[in-house]
């Protein structure tokens, strides 16, 4: 709770100011009167909280939540990105130790978020610290490759401006966890072992159900194969699609911008990205 407190404050709002009141008071629950970022903020802090109350097994050395330790410019990216309802929701599957892990934004590579995006801020630092991964923040010197290659052809794609990309468009991550071996090695979602890696999926995909009723996207797009398995278990995609993860470590995909944008150009969603719809 006092996480949560502090980042709306960063962010310019605080949980002790009055809420705007409802134009239709008799019905109007104060829920909606709530800015749409921080209605989907809260829902994360909830997530965050189950997660907090699962037993990590004894693999799993310790866990990043950028969400937490990054709040500030994670609500700063929110604020900024998630204005209203959009069409189309890109979902990747968790953080990268160069991206969101050190900036609290989904495929957020460090250049991408101060200069494409302009957002700046401290990031702090998780509870658990392996030596072998470091946070700090946005003085990483090391590029996120796959956010390179997410956000670089969405800002082409949309005729160099993520702000018309936003008008649409939406790009957050499935689990908020990232995860480390004793010896630092990053475990994705897909590579958790026994009843952890179901509770994991399971509690995530319920959070992400509530995010897009808030959300309302016509089209989900998951980034990999275990997004996309993990959504196929949900009634609440109007439409979904799978795009190949950009990550240089899949097999076969040295041209993912190529390949990537001939399949939002099949499925008729680069005229969403450029606010042409």
């Amino acid at each position: 709770m006092l996480k949560r407190k502090l980042a709306l404050q960063t962010a310019g709002l605080s949980e002790a100011e009055p809420k705007k009141p409802a134009r239709s008071a008799d019905t109007t629950s104060a829920l909606f009167a709530q800015p749409l970022w921080e209605q989907f903020y809260n829902n994360e802090c909830s997530l965050n909280e189950v997660l907090l109350s699962l037993e990590t097994p004894p693999t799993i050395a310790c866990t990043y939540n950028p969400v937490e330790y990054a709040s500030s410019l994670h609500c700063a990216y929110l604020r900024r990105f998630l204005d209203g309802p959009k069409n189309v929701m890109f979902i990747g599957m968790n953080p990268g130790p160069t991206g969101m892990l050190q900036t609290g934004i989904p495929f957020g590579n460090v250049r991408t978020v101060s200069e494409l995006m302009e957002i700046s801020g401290e990031v702090g630092r998780p509870p658990v610290l392996h030596p072998k991964r470091p946070v700090v923040g946005l003085e990483c010197k090391t590029q996120e490759r796959s956010g390179v290659r997410l956000w670089e052809l969405f800002l082409r794609l949309a005729g160099g401006r993520l702000d018309i990309f936003s008008r649409q468009c939406f790009v957050h991550n499935f689990c908020p966890l990232a995860f480390f071996d004793a010896a630092g090695r990053n475990i994705t979602p897909t590579e958790l072992k026994g009843p952890y890696k179901r509770q994991i999926r399971d509690v995530c995909l319920d959070a992400l159900e509530k995010q897009l009723l808030i959300v309302k996207p016509q089209v989900v797009v998951a980034v990999g194969d275990y997004v996309y398995q993990a959504l196929k278990r949900s009634d609440h995609c109007k439409t979904l699609l799978r795009l190949a993860h950009p990550s240089p470590r899949s097999l076969n995909n040295t041209n993912w911008p190529e390949k990537a944008q001939e399949f939002l150009e099949q499925h008729g969603l680069i005229h969403f990205m450029r606010n042409e719809a």
